[in-house]
């Protein structure tokens, strides 16, 4: 890798720290929704991680540590956790395209097991909340793919 190819991917990284943080608060909130983290959600969001572009550039080990960061917090805090992790979304609420890719990683985390229960359901729609977008619009997307 060249010294020019080392500062894009620095530089693309810094740019998308926020959108990072926002995955794995997302990804976090949905899958402690119903007070249990699954397997299948955990393999859900290691999924996403290998597969989502945006994410790609980062060492996925990174990602795993800051979501097991956030699992901590919600486990040891959960009402404060809960309010910083939002916060996190909050940033991202702006970039329409990053907050409706962030709504659907949460949806899919929050599906993962084949169970959208009421808790993950209300959960969900507290994250569109903070982003600004319809739930219901995206849950209508969801099922025209289905």
């Amino acid at each position: 890798m060249s010294i020019l190819d080392e500062f894009n991917e620095r530089i693309a990284q810094h740019r998308n720290r926020d959108f990072l943080k926002g995955a794995m608060a997302a990804s976090a909130l949905a899958a402690q929704a119903d007070g249990k983290v699954t397997l299948s959600e955990r393999y859900r969001i290691d999924e996403i991680l290998a597969r989502l572009e945006r994410l790609r550039i980062y060492d996925p080990h990174k990602a795993v540590q800051i979501l097991d960061g956030f699992f901590g917090e919600l486990r040891d805090n959960p009402v404060v956790a809960e309010q910083v992790l939002l916060s996190k979304l909050r940033r991202i609420a702006a970039d329409r395209e990053a907050a409706e890719l962030i709504a659907r990683i949460a949806l899919s985390v929050s599906e993962s097991d084949g169970i959208f229960s009421a808790p993950e359901r209300a959960r969900f729609a507290e994250i569109c909340a903070v982003l600004d977008l319809p739930p219901e619009r995206l849950l209508a997307e969801r099922r025209t793919r289905e």
